[in-house]
């Protein structure tokens, strides 16, 4: 479930912090419910989910390659 960030005072707006991080909007919002309302926190956050979606992404890459 994702906490209401609406209201957060000095958190990320969701658009321009998935615009930064390569993030579809609902990962944004995902990311920022997560780890913030620390904008540090949250780009930490946004890095380690890139990795992951990078990762997820060679792992069926590879998988198909060799299926």
């Amino acid at each position: 479930m994702i906490k209401p960030i609406e209201n957060w005072k000095d958190a990320y707006d969701p658009l321009s912090f998935a615009l930064k991080h390569g993030l579809t909007l609902e990962q944004a919002k995902v990311v920022i419910s997560t780890n913030g309302p620390s904008r540090h926190s949250c780009d930490i956050g946004a890095l380690a989910f890139r990795r992951t979606l990078d990762i997820r992404k060679r792992k069926r890459h590879a998988k198909s390659a060799d299926g």
